[in-house]
């Protein structure tokens, strides 16, 4: 096959290339065929330096990347003259049926890496129960609804749903919100204990049966006419700490998330400034609960936030308070505990692991491994210490 090639071009910054892997090309492909699939740019910040491209549920970086090829811009072209090449100079070929017109060259392309999306969070009030909310805040600065949010977020639609719902999202008088550690705290708390008091499945929850059995219950304990837990509230409580079902129309309560929240809470409460024997932070964490409520727990649940000041103790630790630095980081875990069981130390640094290696041999780079066997409970442990 031969054709013919034809040259008009000129550098033209309106035209840009992207490196389709087969999984964009599948997306493209889908939506050609009439399903509702297709990708999206979006800014990740006001300039529009960075960009990022988004599926319905994955994202994806977008970043330049320069080269010296040539590379050619083309369409289908009909000249005007018929154009006979020489028997000579077609080396055996047949005759070029095709004509092609190179319109541009670019000198570099955009390749693409898969990121975790980010909720744009800027424009989002706090909620803490008050009456008179949104009160004094600038009205222009306010999303409505979710819909704002996603087109307004380095995204995709399903991460910011999941996010959504993690952060605890909540409209509240028309405004997107999200609610304060402080109120989504007792919002949960009496939220279980009127499921409880009403006897409501904890694996078949309905929105209308929950929200009247909060409203119930807070009509039996106060007298004032407002409540701050609406059905908005209540449908964030779900969300948050429940497993949706039967297409979004029941939820099953998540008792894993519960007790890392109860948890976490207790770690901030008792054992913030000093340690706690293991066995007095459970009797502290239990307490928490609502009286009777069926919940496991197991102080590994809270992995990532705390450390072992002293064998059978536990303090707290945010990892928002360690550098931010690979080796600043495994030196100041080391200073707080000398030798760390592996996964009590993964989820402190598992953020560097750009590369996707092993853990226990990302470690290696940094500390020394070594693996202890239990006789007793016939299990290996894997600890790590400082070089």
């Amino acid at each position: 096959m031969s054709i013919n090639l034809h040259t008009q071009f000129q550098y033209d910054p309106a035209y840009k290339l992207i490196q389709l892997t087969p999984e964009l090309l599948e997306i493209l492909e889908k939506n050609e065929a009439g399903s509702n699939t297709g990708l999206q740019f979006k800014s990740l910040s006001a300039e529009g330096t960075d960009v990022v491209l988004c599926s319905d549920d994955k994202t994806w970086l977008i970043k330049q990347k320069n080269h010296s090829n040539t590379v050619l811009l083309m369409k289908e072209f009909v000249p005007e003259n018929d154009i006979q090449v020489s028997e000579e100079s077609l080396f055996g070929l047949r005759q070029p049926e095709d004509n092609y017109l190179a319109f541009a060259n670019t000198s570099y392309e955009y390749e693409t890496r898969a990121v975790e999306g980010h909720l744009n969070l800027n424009s989002l009030l706090m909620y803490d129960g008050e009456r008179d909310f949104p009160l004094g805040a600038d009205e222009g600065s306010l999303l409505h609804s979710f819909d704002e949010l996603a087109d307004d977020s380095p995204c995709s639609k399903k991460e910011c749903l999941s996010q959504w719902h993690q952060l605890g999202g909540c409209t509240i008088s028309n405004v997107l919100c999200i609610l304060s550690q402080n109120f989504l705290s007792k919002a949960l708390n009496i939220t279980l204990v009127s499921i409880m008091s009403e006897n409501l499945p904890l694996d078949d929850l309905k929105l209308d049966a929950t929200y009247e059995a909060v409203r119930k219950g807070m009509e039996d304990a106060e007298s004032s006419t407002f409540s701050p837990y609406s059905k908005e509230v209540v449908l964030t409580v779900l969300n948050k700490f429940g497993i949706s079902t039967k297409e979004n129309t029941a939820w099953e309560l998540d008792m894993l998330t519960i007790a890392k929240w109860y948890g976490l809470e207790a770690l901030q409460t008792y054992v913030r400034n000093s340690s706690l024997s293991v066995d007095e932070f459970l009797i502290k964490w239990k307490s928490l609960f609502p009286a009777f409520f069926p919940c496991d727990i197991d102080v590994v649940m809270l992995r990532g936030h705390y450390y072992v000041p002293t064998s059978g103790y536990i303090q707290y630790l945010s990892k928002d308070t360690l550098p931010s630095e690979v080796k600043s980081r495994f030196r100041s875990l080391f200073e707080l505990q000398s030798t760390w069981v592996l996964e009590d130390i993964e989820p402190f640094i598992k953020e560097f692991n750009t590369k996707g290696l092993k853990i226990d041999n990302f470690i290696m780079k940094f500390a020394k491994r070594k693996q202890i066997t239990d006789r007793n409970r016939k299990i290996t442990i894997t600890t790590v210490t400082s070089r």
